[in-house]
């Protein structure tokens, strides 16, 4: 009798929902499924969860998922792997430590910017790896934060984890830590003798934080085996027990193994990936150490072990559209995929009705929520001009595009920040939800100057990656390479319309002129604001 196919199942803890993925070991997707979970907002600048909302989410995605793909899927499964948001699990005695019964800090809570202003001012050794600045996202300033503002909630945590590092503990009872969230996201640095930033965590009262949990066996690399599924787990989920469940990674570095492409390791110097999604990731490979200002890292052996991760990146992307559909007079006051859809829809047929004198006047620089890159300063805010009553739906849709068109020009800006800093990025490979949007395409293909824009023939390429690192995991690929040469989409190139290179030419000279007046302004609003100003 033939023995079946085996099968990898690929877990995504995005923001707002848990998503699993069945496929096949050449990664072909057969299965996917949904299930939300609520994000809380307990006052300004704080987002967090609870970690059994999106544990329990997380189980009944799985199950959807392994129902649709029919009645011997699940006993087929043959590895597992988890990604997620790059947001930070507390496990605490009594007594959860974070509002709301909260116990999970979202990775967008901004609430440790004064902390993350502090550690830029130190001067230590990790802000050469950290584009010379901290940013309020990092786990640092927010326990920082915590250990300062509520010292008691602080002392009751006992286990500090990145989520997709507490998803794989639920999963196996085993507790282990992934070097891509310690390289990317903790004061640790991999390449160093003594990883930890110990001087620094005292200064901020984190001392013992290299003492909690897990964090003193040291991290391990994505794709290493990070243990089995639980019977109880496998129970409850309908899959066989034992399966190998691999260590995991930050989401958006899951969805840049699923567009990286087949060839990636002769094509590296010229390759970038954007993960577009609620905020927007730009990840770029170097098999040496360059210290990119405004970037975050290099982050050694995040990935691929010997070679630097370069991460840049918009705190708000897709947010900033969902904003304008929420926020705008003249929109639906309400931000849904159909609404998108509408908007988009509309957009679409005005520009091809009107051209470029279509939102001519309108322009902004869209750092709603602090610029990461190039500037890396979590501060600032955005800056538009062009903005009268705005009551009608015209100049709702005018919003709409003129926020798409600044979120694609400053991908502009970002690429060619990282070109004069020892890239030669000419391939932009599109993974996230902009991938679905086609107004976001078509700016892509048109407006990032000399790069082009690739699309994968995946429709869950942040999946598509988590699977890979499942075939390593499972031991059915050697290494991640091999992942990426047997399950990689085939890849097209898209060719800008010249139509529009003129338009965008103009608008991109418009952004940077915006760009530097905004951060003059903000750099004296600071002096303002200073301590001593009458």
């Amino acid at each position: 009798m033939t023995q079946a196919p085996q099968l990898l199942l690929a877990v995504d803890v995005g923001t707002l929902s848990a998503r699993a993925g069945l496929f096949d070991l050449t990664g072909r997707l057969l299965a996917t499924a949904a299930c939300e979970f609520p994000l809380l907002r307990p006052a300004e600048h704080q987002a967090v969860y609870r970690m059994d909302d999106i544990w329990q989410a997380v189980e009944e995605a799985i199950r959807r998922c392994l129902t649709s793909a029919g009645a011997d899927a699940a006993r087929r499964v043959a590895g597992l792997a988890f990604d997620a948001t790059s947001s930070l699990a507390l496990s605490y005695e009594g007594s959860p430590p974070l509002a709301g019964d909260a116990d999970v800090f979202c990775w967008m809570d901004h609430r440790g910017e004064a902390e993350a202003e502090e550690i830029g001012a130190t001067g230590d050794w990790l802000l050469d790896y950290t584009g010379g600045s901290m940013s309020p996202e990092m786990h640092t300033p927010k326990l920082a934060w915590l250990a300062r503002h509520d010292p008691q909630a602080f002392a009751r945590v006992s286990g500090v984890r990145d989520l997709c590092d507490e998803l794989a503990r639920r999963a196996t009872g085993e507790d282990h830590h992934s070097l891509c969230g310690l390289a990317c996201k903790w004061a640790y640095l991999p390449a160093d003798a003594e990883p930890w930033r110990h001087a620094l965590l005292e200064r901020l009262g984190l001392a013992r934080l290299p003492r909690l949990g897990a964090l003193p066996e040291g991290p391990l690399p994505v794709g290493r085996r990070h243990g089995r599924v639980m019977e109880a787990v496998a129970a409850r989920l309908g899959l066989p027990a034992g399966t190998p469940v691999a260590i995991g990674l930050i989401d958006a570095e899951a969805g840049t193994l699923g567009v990286l492409g087949r060839g990636f390791a002769a094509s590296m110097n010229r390759t970038v990936a954007l993960i577009g999604g609620t905020s927007t990731c730009y990840m770029a490979f170097a098999p040496d150490e360059r210290r990119i200002p405004g970037v975050w890292g290099p982050f050694k052996d995040a990935v691929f072990p010997g070679y630097w991760l370069h991460e840049a990146g918009q705190s708000l992307a897709g947010a900033a559209l969902d904003s304008v559909l929420a926020h705008h007079p003249g929109g639906p006051h309400r931000a849904s995929a159909e609404e998108h859809a509408a908007a988009v829809r509309d957009i679409l047929a005005l520009l091809e009705a009107e051209g470029p004198a279509f939102a001519a006047r309108r322009h902004l620089v869209p750092d709603f929520l602090g610029n990461r890159s190039p500037l890396g300063d979590g501060s600032v805010r955005a800056l538009l001009v062009g903005v009268g009553e705005d009551t009608s739906r015209r100049a709702f849709l005018e919003a709409y595009y003129a926020t798409a068109r600044a979120l694609a020009l400053q991908a502009r800006h970002i690429i060619e920040h990282l070109n004069a800093h020892g890239y030669a990025l000419d391939r932009v490979a599109l993974s996230g939800g902009h991938v679905r949007n086609p107004l976001m395409v078509r700016l892509y293909r048109d407006a990032l100057g000399d790069a082009s824009l690739v699309l994968s023939d995946s429709t869950e390429p942040v999946l598509l990656g988590t699977a890979m690192v499942a075939a390593v995991g499972a031991g059915l690929q050697p290494d991640l390479f091999a992942a990426l040469e047997a399950m990689a989409p085939a890849q097209e190139r898209l060719t800008p319309d010249p139509r529009w290179r003129a338009a965008h030419e103009a608008a991109y000279r418009l952004y940077l002129k915006l760009f530097a007046f905004r951060n003059e302004i903000e750099r004296e609003a600071k002096a303002l604001a200073a301590p001593g100003q009458d």
